[in-house]
Parts: structure tokens; sequence; C-alpha cells
């Protein structure tokens, strides 16, 4: 009988290296305005053919700039919705902390209901606003390699939910409401998402029903009968 040949190990592949951060930053107002304007045409042409089918030599036909222009802040097209999304998530992250800055603690249902309710009312008009906003959102859940920029700033603006509960709850469970907020704000960043995704829904109603969602799942933290139900 033949002896069988063990089977060789095939080397394991290594993951291929995307380069995701602006090379150089614009200094002078010339600059910044020819920055600005392919981060405008991205996001519109995002509108256009979706993430798939969009490319650099897009942008740079649409544009009017030679590839040497563009390439020189943008190594590929992921930069570009990298710094989409971050700017995208910047803006959203500032109008919500703005809004936080009047909240002393947790409130009652009604009272955080109506919190939510401005908050992500103010979120939405934001991304229907900037250029391509709702694919931008799209890009940072399905691209891997961008879902850090996201996650970032739901971190960020979880840690302030946070910190608020905690003045109102101090004795429930650090761990749950660190979840809890993470939750929170999770759900309603995908409430905007829905929203994007089928513009033929009521907006506003589904940001009414999210915004009492998120209120009462927050404020149950402070319900004593909460464990119990859970136990």
């Amino acid at each position: 009988m033949l002896k069988k040949r063990a089977a060789k190990a095939l080397p394991a592949r290594k993951k291929k290296h995307v380069a995701l951060n602006t090379k150089v930053q614009p200094r002078q107002r010339r600059a910044q305005a020819t920055y600005d304007m392919i981060l405008e045409v991205t996001g519109n042409l995002l509108e256009e053919v979706g993430v798939e089918r969009l490319s650099t030599n897009l942008v740079c036909e649409r544009a009017g700039l030679t590839p040497p222009a563009l390439y020189r802040y943008f190594p590929n097209k992921y930069a570009l919705l990298k710094e989409l999304g971050a700017k995208l998530m910047k803006i959203q992250d500032d109008a919500v902390f703005a809004h936080q800055k009047t909240m002393d603690g947790v409130g009652d249902v009604a009272e955080e209901t109506a919190r939510n309710y401005r908050i992500l009312k103010e979120v939405n008009a934001i991304t229907r606003a900037f250029p391509g906003g709702g694919w931008v959102m799209r890009a940072l859940r399905a691209v891997p390699t961008l879902s850090e920029v996201r996650i970032a700033s739901r971190e960020d603006v979880a840690d302030r939910v946070y910190k608020r509960a905690r003045k109102t709850f101090p004795k429930a469970d650090r761990k749950d409401l660190r979840i809890g907020a993470t939750l929170m704000v999770e759900v309603m960043y995908t409430a905007t998402e829905l929203i994007m995704d089928q513009p033929e829904m009521d907006a506003d109603r589904v940001t009414a029903e999210i915004s009492h969602m998120a209120a009462r799942y927050l404020t149950s933290f402070g319900d004593g009968e909460r464990k119990k139900s859970l136990a």
C-alpha cells in the first residue's frame, strides 16, 4: 500500500491592509476648498451609485480633478468614506452633546421621551442634509474596515448617557448601566438608519416610538422590580 502523504499546511493568508487615513490635511484656503469639494462630490455620488460602484475615478471625473489631485489627500475610496463618516458622526455627536449639557440626571419616562425625541429629530435632519448621509451610515455599518468610526462615536455618546444615569441610579449595577447605555444609543442609531433606508415610513412616528422605547428602558434602571423580572 502506498503511504499517504501528509498534507502540507497552507500558509495563512495575510489580511490586505487598506489605508484609511488621509495623506495630508489642507493648510491653505484653496486646498481646503478642494478637499471639501471632493468630500461633497463623493457623498453625492454615493446617493447615485452606492458603495460598491463608487470609485476614485468617478469622483475625479465628477469633481473635474486629475487623479493625482485627489490622491494627494485620499489614497482610496475607503479613505474618502472614512472621512465622510467621521465628519457626519462629529456633527451628529455635537448636536447630541449640546442637548445633553442641559440634562442633569435621568428624568421620568415622559421627560426622557421628550428629550430623546428632540435629539433624534435633529440627528435625522442632520443626516438628511449631509451629502449622501444615508449611504454614509450604511457604509459605516457594512464595511468592516470603517466600523471603528461608528463604534467610537457610539461609545462616546454612550459614556455620557452612562454618567448621567449613574447620578440618578447610584445603586444600579455599573456593568448593567454601561451595557444599557450602549444598547440605548445603538438602538437610536439604528432608528436613524431605518428612516434613511425606508423613506416611505412615517419618520415622525418611528422617532416618537423609539424615543419612548429608549426612555422606558433607561428609566427602568431605577425600578426596584427590574431585577426581579430579569431573575
